[in-house]
């Protein structure tokens, strides 16, 4: 059977990575490079990264140049630089949710450790794939709202290809959740898939066991899945919690 933990978020990951929260953003720190996929416009992609951030929009913009520094982008990256964090070794997501309604969930099999930091808001941009777009990305045009946002941490190394697969494993457990829960599109009334704006950024262990796989019949990715599919479930209900 798997050791679940569900709890308060811990200053230190199992996975490695010292936490700070705060009411409008959530930084993970390492003290050496590690290496990450991010879905974020600051230094997305396949990256090394010293520190990842979960960033809250505190106020409302019509386009990306309204933001200070005039993109995503830029703006994340004066965050960081705030912080004094190393930016070419940064990546960051932003969402409009609150960080007071992250949830944080650890599962371990074996000696694959799972650790998620999420975020989630719902209520504006629950989305079906497929189901149509509401803006046309043009002159800055800017999409906010609720969110999904996943900081993914493992101890475990996965190759490239390894690495990019989780997102299928993350992005199908996420869509799990959400029509376990029951969520629908706004703009169908259908089951929902995801959010019009979620993001995800994963990182792994560069000196841990290296896997290949990460799909859902491997035990890597079924405690992913699992890992996913708790924290958004926790991170829903602690969004309900508060608007209450």
């Amino acid at each position: 059977m798997p050791n679940y933990n569900q709890y308060k978020v811990p200053t230190t990951l199992r996975s490695g990575g010292y936490v700070d929260i705060h009411s409008s953003a959530i930084t993970v720190t390492y003290n050496m490079p590690y290496y990450a996929i991010s879905t974020s416009p600051f230094n997305g992609g396949l990256h090394h990264v010293m520190a990842v951030r979960n960033q809250q929009l505190t106020f409302f913009v019509n386009n990306e140049s309204e933001l200070p520094g005039g993109s995503t982008s830029d703006y994340l990256a004066k965050e960081c630089v705030q912080l004094d964090l190393p930016i070419h070794f940064c990546t960051a997501l932003l969402t409009t949710a609150s960080m007071n309604r992250h949830a944080y969930v650890c599962y371990q099999e074996g000696t694959i450790i799972v650790e998620i930091i999420a975020t989630a808001g719902v209520e504006k941009t629950a989305h079906r794939a497929g189901d149509g777009y509401t803006y046309y990305e043009k002159d800055g045009a800017f999409h906010t709202g609720g969110t999904i946002n996943l900081l993914v941490f493992t101890n475990c190394a996965l190759t490239d290809g390894a690495l990019t697969k989780s997102l299928l494993t993350i992005t199908e457990a996420k869509t799990v959740a959400l029509q376990s829960i029951g969520i629908t599109s706004v703009l169908s009334n259908q089951p929902a898939t995801g959010t019009s704006t979620d993001g995800v950024i994963m990182t792994i262990d560069p000196n841990g066991e290296l896997l290949t796989d990460t799909g859902t019949f491997s035990q890597f990715g079924d405690t992913l899945a699992k890992a996913v599919r708790s924290a958004i479930e926790k991170a829903l209900e602690n969004t309900a919690t508060l608007d209450l």
